[in-house]
This record gives structure tokens, sequence and C-alpha cells, in this order.
């Protein structure tokens, strides 16, 4: 019995050993095709990053447009992005300031919960809070003409999408994992859909339209909702998604690029071994920034890619746009 003991404990022992000893593996490229420079600096280094907007130490915000904007928002707001010639940002305890492009504040709210995400079109301002519930304000009447609490959730992912404007509709990406569509006119839920039904970290992360066709990406499925209504789908472990040249991109958390029509069958896949992708960009190639400190670049066909080395590993506040990328003090332009 003694021996029996004995011999169990020393293969414990042995199992732990074995596991402390084991390095956690990363990406390396085979070879280099070049070298990304900065094109340029920033006012200050990146304070804050969100889905759709960044700010700086000194106060000033980048858009998805690609530039330092002179705008500036106020000590301990969060920039969530720039939405029909407006800009959002908000208050951990709730406040939201719209302003124009003047640095003028057209509008200010105080919900009195901390808002997750927001846009505009026109004078309407959609917001998800981090409780989960949907408004739609008016910033001329400085009214709120809709609200609606959907379920609680213990925890999000940090990538949150913001509300999308359809002509009349507002599709709400909600922290559960649904869309809830709103006609702003009747100000009633004319439908919803779950993209997937996780406990936590089940929030939208991703929310676009191509031509007749919807899109919504949770950190486990993503959705394509056609225009007679029918839905296709695919489960993956998402790290990010992009929509271009009438493809869709899937990028999972083990190092690969999937590949999609429309419809989401499949057209092909790339793996990166090891790989942790930190942000994307399609414009007239697809970019990839990888954490180790590389920039991957391939047509939308997946076929031909270059690998450039990025001028440090990705330890920081990282914002990308179409056209370019923002880490710490620096910009990087993509062809």
């Amino acid at each position: 019995m003694l021996k029996t003991i004995i011999s169990i404990s020393m293969l414990v022992l042995m199992l732990f050993f074995s596991g402390c000893g084991t390095k956690r593996q990363y990406f390396k490229a085979d070879s280099i095709d070049g070298i990304v420079k900065s094109s340029g600096s920033l006012s200050s280094n990146l304070k804050e990053v969100t889905k759709n907007g960044a700010s700086l130490k000194d106060g000033k915000i980048i858009t998805m447009k690609g530039e330092e904007n002179s705008v500036q928002i106020e000590n301990g707001y969060s920039f969530l992005g720039e939405f029909d010639n407006k800009f959002i940002s908000v208050s951990p305890l709730g406040e939201i300031h719209v302003k124009n492009g003047n640095n003028s504040l057209l509008y200010a709210l105080n919900l009195n919960t901390m808002i997750a995400s927001a846009s505009m079109d026109g004078d309407t301002l959609a917001s998800v809070a981090s409780d989960n519930t949907l408004y739609l304000a008016d910033i001329n009447t400085a009214t709120v003409f809709f609200q609606k609490k959907m379920d609680t959730v213990a925890a999000v992912d940090s990538r949150i999408a913001a509300p999308y404007f359809l002509g009349s509709l507002v599709i709400f990406p909600t922290l559960d994992g649904k869309l809830i569509i709103v006609d702003k006119e009747s100000q009633t839920v004319v439908n919803s859909v779950v993209v997937s039904g996780e406990r936590e970290f089940n929030n939208i992360i991703f929310l676009d339209v191509s031509g007749d066709r919807m899109f919504a990406a949770t950190t486990k499925r993503i959705i394509a909702i056609n225009s007679d209504g029918s839905i296709s789908y695919m489960d993956k472990d998402i790290k990010d998604a992009v929509v271009a040249d009438e493809r869709v991109f899937v990028f999972t958390k083990d190092g690969k690029i999937f590949l999609y029509d429309l419809e989401l069958k499949v057209l092909g896949e790339k793996k990166f071994p090891f790989a942790i992708f930190a942000g994307v960009s399609a414009n007239k190639k697809l970019y990839i920034l990888e954490k180790m400190g590389y920039l991957i670049k391939s047509d939308f066909q997946l076929k031909e890619f270059e690998i450039f080395e990025f001028p440090s590993k990705i330890d920081d506040f990282l914002f990308i746009t179409k056209d370019k990328i923002f880490y710490k003090d620096s910009f990087y332009a993509l062809e």
C-alpha cells in the first residue's frame, strides 16, 4: 500500500514539474519581406481604445477616418467614436457628451449607468448601457424616447459593437448575444435575433451590413442574415472579423484566417501557427497585426502573403483604421 502511494506521489510530482517546464510557443516568421517604418508621430501616447475610436493622453482623439482630431474630450471620459460628424464620449458615471467638429458641446445626458457603446444618425443617439439597457434619444429635445432593459450579464468582451442605423431601423447589438431591431419612428421592437447563447463574454463584437445582408459575431459564432430573413452561421473561437470585397474574413484565437462568401460558405483558410492576432484592417489588401511584432499582408483570396517586421511587440493600446495603424505615440500608413 505504501509503495503504491509513493508511486502515485512521484507520478504527480513528475507531471507537475513537466507542466512547469512547458513554455508557451509564439509565432515566428520563416522570412521577412520588409520592415514597417513610422509614418509620423502623435501629439501624445494612446490612452484608451474603443471599437470605433481612440483617445490620447492629452485629450485629443482619433476617429475611424484615421485622423488625429482637434476635438478634446474631458478628463476621465472615453471616446466612443465619430458618427454623422458628431463625436460621442462617455464618463464612468453614465454621462454622455456629444460634440461637433468645433469642439462645441451639442448634447449632454446622464443615464446614471456606464455606456458600453453608442452611435448617431442625424439627431438620434443610440446607446447600449453596461447593464444591457438600450436607449434612443433625441439630442435636439434632450429626451429619451425609447428604453428597453435586456438580460443582465456578468462579464463582457472589451470589443463591443456599436448600434447600427439602417433607414428608420436601429440594430442594437446587445451584451447578451442578441440583435434587437427597433423602428425609431414607431418606437417599437420589430425583430430580435439570437446570435449565440453563451453565458459569459457573449456580447456582439462585430456588426456590419454589406449589400442586402447583415453580419454579426460574438466570440463564439458569426451569422449572416439574408434579405429573405434566413440565417447562415459558423461557430469558431473568434478574435475578429471583417467584411470586404464581397467576402467575410474571420480571425480565430488559434491563429487561423477563414475566408467565406457572403452566405458563409468556406472559400479558403490559412493558419499561422501560434499567432495571436492583435488587430485587422481591410482596404485594398488585408492587413493583420500579430502580437509578437509582425504585420501580415494578404490579398483577398488568401493566396499571396507578405510578412513585415513591426517596430515592437504589441503590449500596449493599439488602434487600426482602414489605412493606418496607431500604436503608442506613432502611426503607420497602410497602402
